[in-house]
């Protein structure tokens, strides 16, 4: 009977899931939201059922996946179910935290397995691509502003502009990992209202001012800066490693910095527009970037809390 039940709901949501991808291909607007909907009827099929289970639905999903579209429809299939059957498992669990951390790494596997796919069997390369397609914007920018220029400051310009693109190919682990990341979130925001509409029971995620990160991190990110400083070959793999990681630790210190903000906010009793005006204010101005980057390297290395908490 139990046995029954789970292919039931498994040819149900697997069907929905069909729907939701048709939709995020194929509708303009509203198939945006829907590309973040399509991990959860694996999310509510790992959560009642075991990871086994999951397995084979995210297999079938696959398969169904090719029959109503393209080959490329596997690569989607396989990202969303996979991703999907571990944010469930952790939603089972009851481990919130472990959901966005799970989810994230889940995320990024996919994308690099789709990326690495796209290549071998379909031979695209979508961001060397994207790169290419920059670069010829880039040229036709700069042959047009410099019919206008007469100082030579456009030529500058864009030399430090092309300096920057050729980094992009080197970050793209760093890429891989801030969408898997991003993507982990979303999923996270939109999934969590519908499981409590559909009476599942979810453990509660620690506000945002309420995150601290491991002090290690502090270290993590000061070794790489210094390595940055040393002039390593920028075609080796060392190079390649520490500025990817660098990128990533700046990425988790900035975090800090920010719930450190919303901490201060929440304890001075401010307005809660407030904390999110300096966020946005701060994606904006890139000296605030830096102070809430700073705020996150005290935040990490003292107990700058406490002593607010004890005044």
């Amino acid at each position: 009977m139990r046995k029954t039940n789970a292919i039931t709901e498994g040819a149900v949501l697997l069907a929905l899931f069909i729907v939701l991808m048709l939709v995020a291909k194929y509708a303009p607007i509203i198939g945006i939201l829907a590309l973040f909907v399509l991990p959860l009827p694996f999310i509510i099929f790992t959560i009642r059922h075991s990871l086994s289970t999951a397995l084979m639905l995210v297999v079938a999903g696959s398969i169904l996946s090719v029959l109503f579209g393209s080959i490329t429809n596997i690569l989607l299939a396989l990202m969303f179910g996979l991703s999907g059957m571990v944010m469930g498992y952790f939603y089972k669990k009851k481990l919130t935290m472990g959901v966005l951390v799970g989810g994230s790494l889940a995320y990024t596997f996919s994308i690099i397995v789709s990326y690495i796919g796209s290549i071998v069997f379909l031979n695209i390369d979508f961001i060397q691509d994207s790169i290419e397609l920059f670069k010829d914007s880039i040229k036709q920018s700069k042959a047009i502003l410099q019919s206008f220029d007469a100082s030579g400051q456009v030529n500058q310009q864009f030399e430090q502009l092309e300096e920057g693109m050729g980094y992009i190919t080197t970050l793209i682990p760093t890429l891989f990992v801030t969408t898997g990341m991003v993507f982990a979130v979303i999923t996270h925001l939109i999934s969590v209202p519908i499981l409590k509409r559909l009476r599942f029971e979810l453990a509660p995620l620690k506000p945002f001012r309420e995150w601290r990160l491991p002090t290690s991190i502090i270290w993590y990110y000061l070794i790489s800066s210094i390595l940055l400083m040393v002039k390593l070959d920028q075609d080796s793999f060392l190079f390649m490693a520490v500025l990817n990681l660098y990128f990533i630790l700046q990425f988790f210190v900035l975090m800090q910095g920010y719930s450190f903000v919303f901490f201060y906010s929440y304890v001075k009793g401010w307005a809660k527009a407030i904390p999110i005006v300096i966020l946005i204010a701060s994606l904006i101005i890139p000296i605030f970037l830096y102070l809430i980057r700073i705020l996150g390297i005290i935040d990490l290395g003292f107990p700058l809390r406490r002593k607010i908490l004890k005044k």
